[in-house]
């Protein structure tokens, strides 16, 4: 017994060493989320509170100002799953006659070609840009060949798009989102609207993290962001440049206007508008209805609540897809923004890059501290049954310090919950905001899986000096043509003379 005693005594000093280190990670991490958490209710709360948005005319006089084109961008690789749906749904949602969607796919993929085609036949606004490749390349490269067909068809038809408007595959968007970016133009060079997840059923704890996360970061970080730091981190969707800011990363990129060899083109494209001196701003503009998924009826429809003007998407719901999704997210905005972005800018901007880069090791800090509290519960129950006598003690734990620890990050836990809770409830229901406590241990399960992989396949990216490829990830729309319910759109635009 006495050998079986020391030996578990040096296994449990060192779970006690673990547990300490993952809590000390956690609680700077925390208390890194605090500030950013007081700074949002402190301007919300003792009032003040000015936002960009509110510096623009009400939805009426918007929904008069003449409307110029705008280009819609939207890169496919393997979406004839969902493409044909999101044209058309969008073709009938959207109000604007001067929008014209030009859709980038490659010589392979001919089903996707066949359904962009079938679009083509109903609505003449929408472009299919081929890329003249075999894909998949990047995203980026997709987007760049897109840019080029834009400015070609400017030349061909003398027309002049006054912004480029990024959307993906999967995206319903907000009728009066192009209203808004009509006027946003003329103000900003880069302007990013929320993006929020279709609500999901209340038992798909993967799909609903996105519901958690997007509701949080798209109402109160993006918000403190721009506060503090003024750099606007592109989300890919729901974002709109002006031509002139195209042109000019065109001019400096050596005539592309995205880095080919980035996996998150949007992030990286944003930091870039803001070193060459653009105006950039995130917008949350109230209107009166919201778009979102019917979970009972199976299809969208109009939410009659006061929220921002937002693009709705389906995110992954399988554990798969969501963290090579996430993985993606990781190898862009960490490795490569190390890279490529490295520290600039005012202290602001260190400081949200920071935020950015975390990730990394407050994920593995997390399921350390899982893996050990695991143990020490395991522990606890040894000592009941088997060692009545206490033999067997802390050596750390048992600290007035390291109890003061466990107090300081319980109470960050229910701080942070809590919030979680407030932000989920604003955009979705009271049921949502519940579920989003046990969401939020599902998504450091996942958000774990996904830093391995991102840490797996750039270390090896190094060594072998293989390139990175488009890991896209895989999509699904919620309606099929016809089964659209929202008697708001008009005719789309007729084909330029």
């Amino acid at each position: 017994m006495t050998l079986l005693t020391g030996i578990l005594a040096q296994y449990l000093y060192l779970i006690e060493i673990m547990m300490l280190t993952a809590g000390i990670i956690i609680a700077i991490s925390s208390f890194d989320d605090l500030i950013v958490d007081l700074l949002y209710w402190s301007g919300r709360l003792l009032g003040g509170r000015k936002t960009k948005s509110s510096e623009l005319p009400d939805v009426e006089l918007l929904e008069q100002l003449p409307e110029r084109p705008l280009a819609i961008m939207i890169p496919c690789w393997k979406e004839h799953d969902v493409i044909f749906s999101m044209l058309s749904s969008n073709s009938r949602l959207v109000r604007y006659r001067q929008a014209h969607y030009f859709v980038g796919v490659y010589l392979n993929d001919p089903l996707t070609q066949d359904e962009i085609r079938k679009a083509q036949s109903l609505y003449p606004n929408i472009h299919m840009v081929l890329v003249p490749r075999d894909g998949p390349t990047s995203k980026a490269d997709c987007l760049n060949q897109i840019t080029s067909d834009i400015f070609m068809f400017e030349a061909e038809h003398r027309i002049q798009f006054a912004g480029m408007v990024m959307h993906d595959s999967e995206d319903l968007i907000h009728p009066l989102e192009l209203k808004l970016f009509n006027k946003l133009v003329d103000i900003y060079d880069f302007v990013q609207l929320p993006v929020y997840s279709f609500s999901r059923p209340i038992l798909s704890l993967i799909g609903g993290i996105y519901m958690d996360e997007f509701a949080e970061m798209h109402t109160k970080d993006l918000e403190v962001r721009q506060r503090i730091s003024g750099v606007i981190p592109c989300a890919g969707v729901s974002a709109c440049f002006s031509r002139e800011a195209i042109l000019r990363l065109v001019d400096k990129n050596q005539g592309e206007a995205f880095r080919v060899a980035s996996f998150t083109e949007d992030y990286d494209i944003a930091f870039r508008v803001s070193e060459l001196g653009f105006r950039s701003a995130f917008i949350a503009y109230p209107a009166t209805y919201s778009i979102d998924i019917d979970i009972d009826a199976g299809a969208p429809g109009i939410l009659r609540r006061t929220l921002p003007i937002a693009t709705r998407e389906f995110f992954p719901s399988g554990l798969e897809a969501a963290y090579r999704q996430r993985a993606r997210w990781l190898l862009g905005i960490v490795f490569q923004g190390m890279e490529e972005i490295g520290w600039k800018g005012a202290f602001g901007t260190k400081y949200f890059l920071a935020r950015d880069r975390k990730g990394v090791i407050t994920s593995p800090a997390v399921m350390l501290a899982y893996f050990a509290m695991a143990n020490l519960i395991a522990f606890e129950m040894f000592r009941w049954f088997f060692d009545p006598s206490r033999e067997l003690t802390y050596s750390l734990l048992s600290s007035e310090w390291v109890r003061t620890l466990f107090w300081v990050t319980f109470s960050f836990l229910i701080w942070r919950l809590l919030n979680r809770m407030i932000f989920t409830g604003m955009i979705y229901n009271l049921r949502h905001a519940l579920m989003s406590a046990p969401r939020l241990i599902v998504g450091n399960f996942v958000n774990f899986f996904a830093t391995w992989r991102a840490v797996r396949i750039y270390t090896s990216h190094r060594l072998s000096g293989k390139p990175l490829v488009w890991d896209k990830t895989s999509h699904s729309y919620p309606i099929q043509m016809g089964e659209l319910q929202l008697p708001i759109a008009t005719d789309p635009a007729p084909p330029p003379s």
